[in-house]
Formats: C-alpha cells, sequence, structure tokens
C-alpha cells in the first residue's frame, strides 16, 4: 500500500543486512535476524516474559493518510472539493492576503507550510513533486515517516498560524501529520536505526508462502515483541505484509495464548534447544485513515488492525529463547525502529511550533 519513494533514500531500512552475510536461520538467528539488533539488553527468559501489552489510550501511534506518491503525496489538496494533485497554480503573495481562511484551508499541506516560512515561491512544493509521480504504484507513499513519526509525537491538532507577513495560515490536523511523515521520511537521518528481517522483494504469486524466506525469526520476533511493548512501553515498526508490497505501521499492542508446551525440539531447531513453545499471538498495528482537519484519537477513525499469528519458540535448559520457527503463513516481513528527531531543523524548524507535544 505504501513505502519508500526513493529507494536510495529508505536503503537503510528496507535492505540492510549490518554488514552480515545471509546466514542459516534455522539455525536459531543469525545477523539479521538477532533480536540483539533492536537492543543487548532484551530479557529472553520466556518464563519471565509478559504475554500481552498494550500502548493504546494515549495520544500517540494516531492513525493518518500514507499520502500516496501517484496523489501528489502532501501535495494534495486534500480538504479541496476538486481532485487537485498534480495540475495547479499555487497562489501569489498578493492572492494569499486576499484568502479568507477557508480559501486558504484547501491549499496542500506543503503550500501551507512554504507559507508559514513566508516563501511564495513554495520550495517545499516543488520537493515533494520531485519524489512523488503519477505512475506510482498504489501502495506507495511516506508510511515509514509517518510510522516513526506517530510513535513519537502527540497526534497534533489544528492550529492557525500567523507569518511573519501578518498572514494566518490554518493546519488542520492531517495537515501537520502530512508534515511529520514527510520530514521523518526524507529529512531525518536517525544516529540508530534498527532492522531486524530483511525485505522481501517477491510478490505473494512468487512461490506463495515460499516466496520469502523466514528471514525474521519466529523466536526473536516473540522476544523484541514482550520487552518492547512488556518491559519497555515502546512502540516500534514493522512491515506487516509479508510480500513485495510495504505496509510500514506502528505497532500498539500484542495478545499471546501459550497452546502447547514441553514439546520435544524439531529437526531444524537450534543446536541448545531442548524444548519448543507453541504460541498464537494477536499482533495489533494502527492502520491508516483518511485525512481529517480534527484529531482522530478516540474516534472511529482511529483505525487498530491486527494479525493472528502461529509460532514456535525454540528454549535452552535454562528457560531461555534460543530461537523459533512460523507455522502461520500470515507474519510481519520485518521490524525496525527510529530515534525521535531531537529538533527540527533546516527548513522544518517551524515544525516545532505546530506539534504539541509539551
Amino acid at each position: 500500500m505504501k513505502f519508500f519513494l526513493a529507494l536510495v533514500v529508505f536503503l537503510f531500512v528496507v535492505n540492510a543486512s549490518f554488514g552480515q552475510e545471509a546466514k542459516n536461520i534455522s539455525e536459531a538467528w543469525e545477523g539479521f535476524s538477532s533480536p540483539d539488533i533492536m537492543s543487548s539488553g532484551f530479557v529472553h527468559d520466556f518464563a519471565t516474559l509478559p504475554l500481552e501489552a498494550s500502548l493504546l489510550g494515549g495520544n500517540k501511534a494516531w492513525s493518518s493518510h500514507y499520502w500516496p506518491s501517484k496523489k501528489a503525496g502532501i501535495n494534495n489538496r486534500w480538504f479541496s472539493p476538486k481532485d487537485e494533485t498534480f495540475d495547479y497554480q499555487s497562489p501569489d503573495k498578493a492572492t494569499v492576503a486576499k484568502m479568507d481562511l477557508d480559501a486558504k484551508k484547501t491549499l496542500s499541506p506543503s503550500e501551507k507550510y512554504d507559507l508559514l516560512m513566508g516563501r511564495y515561491d513554495y520550495p517545499l512544493k516543488k520537493e515533494v513533486y520531485g519524489v512523488t509521480s503519477r505512475l506510482s504504484k498504489d501502495w506507495v507513499g511516506i508510511c515509514h515517516g509517518w510510522a516513526p513519526a506517530a510513535i513519537h509525537h502527540n497526534e497534533p491538532n489544528p492550529k492557525y498560524i500567523q507569518n511573519a507577513d501578518g498572514v494566518v495560515i490554518p493546519f488542520g490536523s492531517a495537515d501537520i501529520k502530512a508534515l511529520l511523515s514527510y520530514y521523518y521520511a526524507y529529512h531525518y537521518e536517525s544516529e540508530t536505526v534498527h532492522q531486524v528481517g530483511k525485505r522481501c522483494f517477491f510478490g505473494s504469486w512468487i512461490g506463495g508462502a515460499r516466496g520469502c524466506g523466514d528471514d525474521l525469526n519466529a523466536g526473536a520476533f516473540h522476544i523484541i515483541l514482550a520487552n518492547k511493548l512488556g518491559i519497555k512501553h515502546e512502540g516500534f515498526v514493522a512491515d506487516v505484509e509479508r510480500f513485495n508490497e510495504v505496509w510500514n505501521q506502528p505497532i500498539v499492542g500484542f495478545r499471546s495464548q501459550v497452546l502447547e508446551k514441553d514439546l520435544p525440539p524439531s529437526k531444524k531447531a537450534a543446536k541448545n534447544a531442548v524444548s519448543e513453545v507453541r504460541i498464537a499471538t494477536e499482533f495489533f498495528y494502527t492502520d491508516e485513515s483518511e485525512p481529517n482537519w480534527e484529531t482522530v484519537m478516540g474516534t472511529s477513525e482511529q483505525v487498530v488492525s491486527k494479525l493472528e499469528l502461529l509460532y514456535r519458540v525454540e528454549l535452552d535448559a535454562e528457560g531461555k529463547i534460543v530461537g523459533g520457527a512460523w507455522e502461520s503463513s500470515v507474519r510481519p516481513d520485518f521490524l525496525w525502529d527510529k530515534d525521535k528527531a531531537p529538533a527540527f531543523d533546516g527548513y522544518f524548524e517551524k515544525l516545532s511550533i505546530l506539534i504539541n507535544d509539551n
């Protein structure tokens, strides 16, 4: 449904192998499937790990649009009654001065931000056209910016901000979400980006469930899930579509049920595994919604979806998870997280007056 618009921009997330060759992932986890990529301090003891957790109920992990490339991304005049994406003229300074608030509401998120910056030549709008295309696939957008932005920032309220020329610019909640998502997608390069598992570049029609490997080890997945959500109370991002399309979503909760325990280790289990536990897990994530002027938290526009997963984790003699294997064909493709931007810099410095994190 959505993903990166320029492969080079997001290469560090979609195809990172962290400098290691692909290993035989049937032998516990190696290289790109290790939970230590996310954190070296995770608890591995299965009995200690919580079986459920939820981050719902706060102001973060909000639903948002993914601003598809084929609809001009954040150049889309989403509040306009017309379909205005690639073919429209932005108002000059004299015209803007005569526009009422209702007329200015119909401008795109990029146009509004350019006006806030006093730039009537619309440099952000021009930049966005450079990374969008009518020929893009339906799922291509900036979910790789929305997901971390939604995890790290409170849902923004609508705001009316005056620029240096005295022009009042109305920003809906969706406008600010769009700008935050674009910043995280294209302008913020975090020093630490952790990714477990690799992106699959095959469609589900190529080889069916065998189209992509199990490079996200099920045991590593359970460790990350229980530690990040249950112990650290932190969200992270997952590509919830196993095959070629990438659906980056903020992960907000899970609920696991032990179906069987003390099972003998299977043939491809980790060498030090002495038993296995069979688990069914509901994996909850924030889903997309259409752009809204008002906030969506607490309304039907705040959408939470789930995957139903089935897998086994392998335990050593001390009860620590040392590997795992998937049973369900449905599963995430890869997991990742990205640090919160310490500040908004460059042309996006005024994003700080649009958000409401304090």
